[in-house]
């Protein structure tokens, strides 16, 4: 292997401000930032307020907590909703932005947020953070003992009020599912940025904490693309100074794939933190989560089924934190009872099966484990020949070449020549392979999966196999229920 480096080295401080405190000046309420005050705010939170902190802690305890997400305009609701939400067990408090404060949108935004002050109605999917500002959301942060996160956009404003995570970073998730003609190398720019900011205040003491999405499959897809991402998160992370981290493995209905990916991801992760010359670096814990981009059941029986699978994985393998969705997100935006209901179902799992730690021996956890392995390493090490050893710049290439992809993505810049679908068991294989370097061996293995199904079904797996695949699970199933011609 070639010797390990990243290219994009740390922003100067100087500059970094700089460009900082312009972008600011121009949102609504950014000139309420103040950067050395912030990290004294930061500071002076208790330790049930700091992210790596109940994170560190739910582990060493073997507890865990939901990580929902949650958010509603006016600050009076979400202050009631954050209230039943601690109420409900949970620890990790999400605040996720609205799409029109994602989108940048601030003017609309504010029209809209005064009409929802008025009539006290709803009127946004979400707690647009950046106009509300720090002095609001401070109250937010202070009226429950909790660890807050912003969820979608919230920049130096969520961690001025109190916040301690960021989702800075090389962000596959935004740049693979949501958008349409953004390039990889337009991500990297502007990932740098955000990354470096959380490397000021860890300099400066405050350790605020970064989850790792990667590419989410935006159908049943093998993980390991997504794994080789958060490694990719990961190194280019730390390279600006952040200092806590923990993945997301988003579950993809495959008990036995499910946990051994949840087995493998921080392993692998901490392994080439390590590698890169990143050992100060922490993964704080692993956290399944309920999210891979592909429908869920909207009937609120397979809802709570859907939920409450992801809480057992998360409770057989005895991670900290499991990400959920509430049972009727599906649907609209979730309200404070379905909120309390979905997350004390899962506090019982949590409750009653973490508890009697039972040990997991299934049947091919360690082949998938190795599998999934075997395939990370190999893309790595591709992005790694194409970088000369600097993961960023193999990175852009591998995107460019298709070396890196995951299927169905809407961006216009991705090769979208790969194809995953369910083997027998409901399993993730793949169907196209498309430039992803998998040696011939594995190939063959994933072949061989595939061509049981096609011996049960009488017929060849196809890309209308894959969209019965792709809606199984919201219909009940592990595997897409033939014919697939209607």
């Amino acid at each position: 292997m070639k010797k390990l480096r990243v290219r994009n080295k740390r922003i100067d401080d100087d500059l970094l401000m700089k460009k900082r405190r312009e972008e600011l000046d121009r949102w609504p309420t950014g000139k309420e930032v103040d950067f050395d005050e912030a990290v004294a705010y930061q500071k002076s939170l208790p330790d049930s307020k700091i992210w790596w902190k109940v994170m560190t802690k739910l582990r060493e305890e073997g507890r865990m907590s939901v990580f929902p997400r949650a958010g509603t305009p006016v600050l009076e609701k979400m202050i009631e909703l954050c209230q039943g939400l601690r109420e409900s067990g949970v620890v990790l408090i999400p605040v996720t932005t609205d799409s029109y404060t994602r989108l940048g949108q601030y003017e609309k935004v504010e029209d809209i947020l005064k009409e929802c002050e008025r009539t006290g109605k709803p009127l946004l999917n979400g707690f647009p953070i950046i106009n509300q500002g720090v002095k609001k959301t401070r109250k937010l942060v202070e009226s429950i003992d909790a660890a807050f996160s912003p969820r979608g956009a919230g920049g130096e404003i969520a961690i001025a009020s109190g916040m301690t995570t960021s989702e800075a970073g090389m962000g596959f998730l935004g740049f693979g599912s949501y958008s349409k003609n953004m390039t990889i190398r337009e991500l990297v720019e502007r990932s740098q940025n955000g990354m470096r900011v959380i490397g000021w205040y860890a300099d400066r003491g405050v350790i605020l904490c970064k989850d790792l999405h990667g590419w989410l499959p935006s159908a049943p897809f093998p993980l390991s693309v997504n794994i080789v991402c958060l490694i990719i998160e990961a190194v280019t992370a730390a390279e600006q100074g952040q200092k806590a981290l923990y993945p997301l493995v988003h579950c993809m209905g495959n008990m036995v794939q499910d946990l051994a990916w949840i087995r493998l991801a921080p392993r692998i992760i901490r392994e080439y933190l390590d590698k890169f010359g990143y050992k100060d670096t922490m993964i704080i814990g692993t956290c399944p989560a309920q999210t891979p981009l592909f429908p869920v059941a909207m009937d609120l029986g397979g809802a709570f089924a859907y939920l409450t699978y992801v809480s057992m994985v998360g409770a057989l393998s005895r991670s900290n934190a499991v990400d959920l969705r509430s049972i009727d997100e599906g649907a609209g935006v979730p309200t404070k009872d379905t909120n309390t209901v979905s997350y004390r179902a899962a506090k019982w799992i949590f409750d009653v099966v973490r508890e009697q730690k039972i040990e997991i021996d299934v049947n091919g956890i360690d082949t998938e484990e190795k599998v999934t392995e075997t395939e990370v390493r190999a893309i790595l090490d591709r992005i790694l020949d194409l970088g000369d050893g600097d993961i960023v710049d193999g990175t852009i290439k591998a995107v460019e070449s298709g070396v890196l992809e995951s299927p169905w993505s809407p961006n216009v810049n991705v090769k979208d020549q790969v194809l995953g679908v369910r083997d027998a068991r409901g399993a993730c294989r793949y169907l196209e392979f498309g430039n992803l370097p998998i040696p011939e061996e594995i190939k063959e293995f994933h072949r061989e999966k595939v061509a049981e199904r096609e011996k049960l079904e009488g017929r060849k797996a196809d890309y209308h196999t894959t969209v019965k695949d792709l809606w199984s699970l919201s219909k009940g199933k592990i595997v897409g229920i033939p014919p697939y011609d209607q």
